[in-house]
């Protein structure tokens, strides 16, 4: 946590929307994903491991001329053997393309964030959006006690009881949930530390649904986590309506992450017609 104002230094740019720019992600996934960290030639680099294949992610900061020498460096590092480099966004590839010619990129389509205009998550309007805002108006129409609050020291426990019993309840058909759990833990443990902003649905007395988030520049931020009962029509859109509406009027841009290849999930984020897309790439170096 002592390292937060030095990493913003580097990710919390105004051109960079990406999730990996919230230093809140990168601190509740640091024992997940294994995170390790530097500052070489005045680049942030961060070395991470997924589903058991060792990365970097795209190097923030630093100039254009230093890039070969990082790169030089890594090798060495690797003792001339191959690494991989994920994550890269549209304009760092540009930039390794001036730089370093020659490189073979792969689009990594499963991690790819969907980033969508506040104001129409917020009011659901528009055509393409009807879908969804007769789904919310079913949720209301069902329920129409329903409460929006803001998740402050007050309900967050009760936020996190219900995050970690969803985690359970469906973590047999995705063992992944493991360390989304651990992640919820440590995003409610430094709530306020990390600057986070969260939402709930409280209905027939208990919190049914609650997201979070962090702002990450002047113009967007990243939406973390979103949790809800699957069996209550609608539920979801309400949730992710009312966060959009109550927490972040000072923003343009919300990023809700990314689909990871889940099909369901990748059509429920397409339902809600994306701004545009963070679109990433992978490059092995060597």
């Amino acid at each position: 946590m002592a390292q937060k104002p030095l990493f913003e230094s580097y990710i919390s740019k105004s051109h960079q929307n990406g999730s990996e720019c919230a230093f809140s992600n990168l601190f509740v996934w640091r024992d997940c994903y294994h995170i390790y960290w530097c500052v070489a030639h005045d680049f942030l680099l961060l070395k991470v491991k997924r589903n058991n294949v060792d990365f970097y992610i795209q190097p923030f900061g630093g100039r254009d001329e230093d890039l070969p020498r990082l790169m030089q460096e890594l090798k060495e590092e690797h003792q001339g053997k191959p690494f991989e480099m994920h994550g890269i966004y549209d304009f760092t590839k540009e930039r390794f393309e001036r730089v370093m010619p020659g490189l073979t990129y792969e689009e990594d389509r499963d991690n790819w964030d969907y980033v969508y205009l506040q104001e129409k998550l917020a009011t659901l309007s528009g055509r393409k959006l009807h879908g969804q805002k007769n789904h919310y108006n079913a949720f209301v129409k069902a329920h129409p006690d329903f409460v929006y609050e803001p998740i402050t020291m007050d309900n967050m426990m009760e936020c996190l009881n219900f995050g970690e019993r969803w985690c359970d309840e469906h973590m047999a058909e995705d063992p992944s949930l493991l360390c989304e759990k651990y992640a919820i833990q440590e995003a409610f443990l430094s709530f306020e530390q990390l600057e986070l902003r969260g939402g709930a649905i409280r209905f027939d007395g208990k919190i049914q649904a609650f997201s979070f988030g962090k702002k990450i520049n002047d113009d967007t931020a990243v939406l973390h986590v979103e949790k809800a009962r699957h069996d209550v029509r609608g539920l979801y859109t309400a949730i992710t309506k009312e966060f959009a509406a109550h927490a972040w009027t000072d923003v343009k841009y919300l990023n809700r992450e990314e689909d990871m290849g889940h099909p369901g999930l990748r059509e429920a984020k397409m339902a809600l017609h994306p701004e545009f897309m963070v679109q990433k790439y992978n490059v092995i170096i060597g």
